[in-house]
């Protein structure tokens, strides 16, 4: 299990939230000195949408504000099909995004992070998202926060590695025990999803920002069809 991030720096002004689990950052064969740098920002997903809002309280956790409190692995047997998938080189989302990446560290260690803006004219609900993305493998630490104070954020999560210094990474996000104005996101609102580990040449910032998909929950189906294909793990906060 990866170790679990406690709320190291999450981008600056962003009102942060420690949230377990995992992502990646770093290794081929040498390392490679790395200054702080950020890509530009990309946009995808459409500015108008329909997204189911759940019914319940906190803490009931047979209910659809609920869906992703809890978890379990998910074992599959063979390759990971994500394997066999074509490469994203285009950031893609379900919903109206902006993303770039930035990094922070020196030769030794650094974190790297996702930072969105909702550029869409609704309020967006994070709960249940799946990330899929590429880095360098073995990151060791991994967090989320947002433009507005979050509860108790979880994960399930896998690493696929690649066997070229590189490796896939999905994330699902599960929050639990907090309102659901405490998963949303307003318009023009942001949220950042960060890891850390050693940085290399195995792939660049512009490369990791492209590769990611970003898929919100519409329909309340908590994206469960996507953990069981890839086969997450539980990890918790």
């Amino acid at each position: 299990m990866q170790r679990i991030s406690t709320g190291r720096g999450l981008a600056a002004g962003l009102a942060a939230a420690a949230l377990a689990a995992g992502i990646a950052a770093v290794g081929t064969g040498g390392s490679a000195v790395a200054d702080s740098n950020t890509t530009t920002a990309v946009s995808s997903g459409p500015a108008t949408y329909t997204q189911a809002v759940p019914t319940g309280s906190p803490s009931q956790y047979s209910s659809p504000l609920e869906r992703c409190a809890t978890g379990v692995d998910h074992p599959i047997s063979g390759a990971n099909p994500i394997l066999s998938e074509p490469l994203n080189t285009a950031f893609t989302s379900n919903v109206g995004l902006s993303e770039s990446v930035s990094f922070a560290g020196n030769e030794w260690y650094g974190d790297w992070t996702f930072t969105f803006t909702n550029t869409s004219t609704q309020t967006l609900s994070t709960d249940c998202a799946v990330l899929i993305w590429r880095a360098a493998s073995s990151s060791d630490d991994h967090g989320y926060g947002a433009s507005v104070a979050y509860g108790h954020p979880q994960q399930d999560y896998v690493e696929v590695p690649r066997g070229d210094g590189t490796s896939f990474y999905i994330a699902r996000l599960g929050f639990h025990d907090v309102t659901l104005a405490q998963r949303q996101v307003p318009p023009g609102g942001t949220f950042t999803y960060r890891w850390g580990g050693q940085p290399s040449s195995a792939i660049s910032l512009t490369q990791i920002r492209d590769s990611l998909r970003f898929t919100a929950d519409l329909t309340l189906d908590a994206n469960q069809s996507m953990v069981l294909h890839y086969g997450t793990d539980r990890l918790t906060n």
